[in-house]
């Protein structure tokens, strides 16, 4: 197995973009799907290589809106030419909790992509 190694970002304000090199699409799906699970989400709909994971209780947030922290991302792992690419984008957008709530969506967004970084290259 060769070492992992990233070969490029790129980001704006809806999704982050990774391209790693060193491993293939399965390889790179199932460290996501691991560290997503770790951050306490779970995948909702679809597969490692393309699902939508999921945060908190989607009925509650339904009911109680900003009083229950509800968050949601879609990730899509592809074959890039010869490298593999992780993209990250918001599910919601967090306005349903105000500006409290974008902005948390917001960090959320930048604390999975840091985390994911670190962990697809160890």
């Amino acid at each position: 197995m060769s070492k992992v190694v990233m070969v490029g970002t790129d980001s704006n304000k809806e999704s982050e973009i990774m391209e790693f090199s060193g491993a293939d699409v399965e390889e790179i799906a199932n460290k996501v799907a691991l560290f997503m699970a770790t951050r306490g989400y779970r995948l909702e709909t679809g597969d490692k290589a393309q699902g939508v994971y999921g945060r908190g209780s989607a009925a509650w947030h339904a009911m109680l809106g900003p009083l229950v922290r509800r968050l949601k991302c879609n990730v899509t792992v592809a074959k890039s030419e010869e490298n593999v690419k992780v993209v990250i984008a918001k599910g919601m957008t967090g306005w349903g909790g105000g500006a409290l709530g974008a902005t948390r969506a917001k960090k959320e967004l930048r604390d999975i992509t840091g985390g994911l970084q670190s962990s697809i290259l160890s």
